[in-house]
């Protein structure tokens, strides 16, 4: 098993980010993985990107391939600003809180703590199986403490469906329909909250 280090981006990050999200809208599944094209995506100006990468409203977890030779992966120090400028990032996770809503209304005054949202999941098809995407949403999941986690799979993805049911994730009965497959929708799943 290879072996990966897991660390947030910074917005220095934001070109690495950008190349990592449009191979993952080129890559086959990404149909039934993203609502977003990738020619979407290509009219993203820097400064969003920046934006994202600094996690100002979302958080980005990457994941990169390292050396167990390597004295820094060894140690335990992925985060370190410049470890891994030279790796090539093997995969991706994004999380942001959301507040519940009922019909349109908030149901707490304290909207960021209601739940997490899991979205942008993607493993470079060389690096599935490895466990890298099984690790990426552990620590989306660690991320969100003691909240309720959701995210969306596609109805005509039964890989992911399976993958988010062996994490805890089951479907509370919430479908969205899929913008660019009419006839189709996105069920909803949740974790729910650690206490």
């Amino acid at each position: 098993m290879d072996r990966y280090a897991i660390r947030t981006t910074r917005r220095e990050d934001w070109a690495r980010l950008r190349e990592l999200r449009l191979a993952a809208l080129l890559d086959p599944l990404a149909e039934v993985a993203f609502y977003q094209t990738y020619e979407a995506a290509l009219e993203i100006p820097r400064q969003e990107w920046e934006r994202r990468a600094a996690g100002e409203r979302t958080t980005t977890f990457i994941g990169y391939p390292v050396d167990p030779e390597d004295p820094a992966g060894s140690l335990g120090f992925p985060d370190s600003a410049d470890f891994a400028v030279d790796k090539p990032w093997a995969g991706m996770v994004t999380v942001f809180p959301e507040p519940d809503t009922f019909a349109g209304t908030d149901t707490d005054t304290d909207s960021d703590t209601n739940h997490v949202t899991v979205v942008g999941v993607y493993v470079r098809p060389e690096h599935r199986g490895t466990g890298l995407a099984r690790n990426l949403m552990r620590r989306a999941i660690d991320w969100a403490g003691e909240r309720e986690v959701r995210l969306r799979v596609h109805e005509n993805n039964p890989r992911a469906a399976r993958f988010y049911a062996s994490l805890g994730f089951r479907p509370n009965g919430v479908g969205h329909p899929d913008p660019r497959m009419p006839g189709f929708q996105a069920v909803e799943l949740t974790l729910p909250a650690r206490r």
